[in-house]
């Protein structure tokens, strides 16, 4: 299991700016979702918006990401959508490993 970094975590969000793309990673064992687009936010299982410390409480993403099991990652670009299984997989794909 690959541990996520901020430095990390800041080159997802760079790729996603430069791509206008979204990412969204779907956590095990919660209905939350951690959002990529432009910068990193918390959204519940039907894609609204909430304040990230009443879905996290004060831990920060990279933290979150390294905690949780992920369940899938969506990585929504302009030609359709990828689905990837592990933060590995999502940093070999943006080339960031």
């Amino acid at each position: 299991m690959v541990k996520l970094t901020l430095s990390h975590l800041e080159e997802i969000v760079k790729w996603t700016r430069s791509r206008n793309s979204r990412i969204r990673i779907y956590l095990q064992g919660t209905d939350k979702i951690i959002s990529i687009y432009k910068y990193v936010r918390a959204e519940d299982s039907q894609g609204r918006p909430l304040p990230w410390i009443q879905a996290f409480g004060p831990r920060p993403p990279h933290i979150i990401l390294s905690s949780y099991k992920i369940s899938k990652i969506v990585i929504e670009e302009e030609g359709g959508q990828t689905t990837l299984s592990s933060i590995k997989e999502l940093l070999s794909r943006l080339n960031i490993l």
